[in-house]
């Protein structure tokens, strides 16, 4: 079994204190918030890579301030988006940044409830799933009301599927492919797994941003919690491997059931990587090679994305068979 956190420490400023510090931290979070997210509206690579900070001002303001703050910092960059660039630019931020990060970062700093901490261990994990739970249901949510809306998701789809026609058609033509791929069904695969893919980039900014915001909380002495060894605390309840393998299958219908099924697939999928991440690490932890073999992992996952499938693999058996524990077990006896 994990270790066992400490005692949640004190907050350097307690979080229903309302100091100058505090009311500068969330309006400035808010600002910083809205305006990182506000970048996607070029329309420019670089400004869709950008945005994919936009959960940090929010998260550090959370961790290092207070949650109530954090939360503060999401209505105001809500607020200001939903008047500028419009209120459905406000609605998609709230929904896939806001409250996915506000969800990380209370189960991040032990979920305190009434006085004590509902998560004592694997806070990392927690902070995942729970930015996961809330990302798969707005996405779930959207899907469904376009459906409803369209008269059905091929018709709620269609216009981004002439997009993606024309996109791959271009692509097969100036590549000169030939008839290697058909770019109807191309571009059909690619629409119906597009709100998935969506939901698992959401998922990954969600936890590259926490993980920075814990950093730089902890550099301020401000973290409310001991930092966690990540490599043995991200531990996943097992029953997600189980829905992972159950949505995978569902996601194979099609149609609607199938869409919400792969969104459930990926966002679950990625979080079981890390967490097949987090037992390479853990093995590999105190080898002379394991250094050099987790960086060549990182820069083959970063070139190529689909390796990362393998660590959902090494996930899911590791619900299954506690490789960790294993490993702990067969130090103490040698011990």
């Amino acid at each position: 079994m994990p270790q066992l956190l400490p005692e949640r420490k004190k907050l350097p400023v307690p979080d229903n204190d309302f100091s100058l510090p505090q009311i500068f931290a969330s309006i400035g979070g808010g600002l910083a918030g809205a305006a990182v997210f506000a970048v996607v509206t070029k329309g420019t690579s670089a400004g869709t890579l950008f945005a994919f900070l936009a959960p940090l001002p929010i998260m550090i303001v959370a961790l290092g301030f207070g949650l109530r703050h954090g939360a503060t910092s999401a209505l105001i960059a809500t607020g200001l988006l939903s008047i500028w660039p419009n209120p459905v630019f406000g609605f998609i931020y709230a929904f896939l940044i806001a409250v996915p990060a506000l969800a990380a970062a209370y189960a991040a700093a032990g979920a305190p409830w009434r006085g004590r901490d509902l998560v004592a261990s694997r806070a990392p994990a927690w902070a995942i799933l729970a930015a996961g739970a809330a990302l798969a249901a707005a996405i779930s949510i959207a899907v469904s009301a376009a459906a409803i809306r369209f008269g059905g998701l091929d018709e709620a789809l269609n216009p981004l599927r002439a997009r993606a026609f024309l996109a791959i058609e271009d692509l097969i033509r100036t590549q000169e492919l030939g008839d290697k791929l058909d770019p109807n069904q191309l571009s059909g695969l690619v629409v119906y797994a597009l709100p998935a893919t969506l939901g698992a980039l959401a998922l990954l900014s969600h936890a590259l941003n926490l993980w920075g915001a814990g950093l730089l909380a902890r550099a301020s002495d401000a973290l409310p919690r001991p930092w966690p060894d990540i490599a043995e605390e991200f531990v996943l309840p097992r029953a997600v491997a189980a829905l992972f393998l159950l949505a995978c299958a569902v996601a194979f219908m099609g149609d609607l059931a199938g869409a919400l099924a792969l969104v459930f697939a990926e966002i679950l999928g990625l979080a079981l990587a890390m967490q097949g991440l987090a037992v390479a690490h853990a093995l590999l932890r105190g080898s002379r090679a394991g250094g050099v073999a987790l960086t060549i992992v990182y820069i083959v996952i970063g070139l190529f994305a689909w390796p990362i499938v393998l660590f959902t693999v090494v996930g899911v058996a590791d619900a299954a068979f506690s490789f960790r524990s294993r490993k702990r077990a067969a130090q103490a006896r040698r011990g």
